[in-house]
């Protein structure tokens, strides 16, 4: 595997174990990869008062107690850090809420690919969100995200590439070439998909699948009928039934007010995919 550099983004021990566990489980591919963790703080965003100097006391207040707890959590990150069977470079950095996401994705930047876990529902998920939507559309990076739950095991060896022959597909299985490289089985796998010049062509999924057997993998086309299901759901179910150990897909956006927000597959597939995401854009 030619990935060398792999990063997980932390903001919690606990929440974050499967992001780190994924980490770990990438860099034991390749005997010279390098794995650091990034502990993202965020800090409150400025109070709205009319009083100066009651904002700056508020706010003061506000940026201490943030940053005494982020400290206890990072104490935690490191205890977990230090049981790591690979050396862990732990980096920190702090940022306004509003802007974690930016900063986040020059973080990004200096790895091949970086690790995260999947928002849940409650407290923190929004910023969660924030946080891989900053690295998956402005760090020109492919970001991989893990689920809840998710612990050491097989990554890469059945993959699902969900396949709409956009240019986004496209660059995410391009992104994915190094993990595919022990695929033991490749299943390309279209949702309504309907043949077009400008698109799939005569067969959906069949010209993809013939240049990854091309390169020597395992690839397999798998044409389904969302039957009223959403695209994200059929995706899931599929990958479920395959035993895939991995979704490859591209991630869309548009933009809304100046703030990129998430396609209706790639925001459904971030809340419920059950097995890793591989995601670029």
């Amino acid at each position: 595997m030619s990935w060398k550099d792999v990063l997980v983004i932390v903001s919690e021990a606990e929440a974050d174990e499967p992001a780190l566990a994924l980490g770990e489980a990438l860099a034991k591919k390749c005997a010279e990869c390098h794995l650091a963790a990034a502990f993202l703080t965020p800090l409150p965003d400025e109070p709205l008062a009319y009083e100066p100097t009651v904002v700056a006391g508020v706010w003061a207040e506000l940026l201490g107690r943030a940053r005494q707890e982020a400290e206890s959590e990072r104490k935690r990150v490191e205890a977990r850090l230090g049981k790591s069977s690979k050396t862990i470079d732990l980096r920190n950095a702090e940022a306004l809420s509003r802007d974690l996401g930016r900063v986040a994705a020059v973080h990004a930047r200096y790895a091949d690919v970086t690790v995260m876990t999947r928002p849940t529902e409650g407290a923190g998920a929004e910023l969660r969100e924030e946080i891989i939507e900053g690295v998956l559309f402005h760090s020109g990076r492919p970001a991989m995200i893990a689920p809840p739950g998710w612990k050491a095991g097989d990554i890469g060896k059945r993959v699902v590439v969900a396949w709409d022959a956009s240019r986004e597909a496209t660059r995410a299985l391009s992104e994915a070439d190094d993990i595919l490289e022990g695929a033991e089985a490749v299943t390309v796998l279209t949702v309504d998909a309907k043949p077009k010049m400008f698109g799939h062509g005569d067969a959906p999924g069949a010209n993809i699948a013939s240049h990854l057997t091309r390169r020597g993998l395992p690839a397999e086309v798998r044409n389904v009928d969302s039957m009223g299901r959403a695209a994200s759901q059929a995706i899931l179910e599929e990958a479920q039934a395959l035993n895939a150990d991995l979704i490859v897909m591209g991630g869309y956006a548009h933009s809304r007010l100046r703030e990129l927000v998430f396609g209706g597959a790639t925001r459904e597939l971030l809340r419920t995919a059950t097995v890793p995401l591989l995601m670029a854009h």
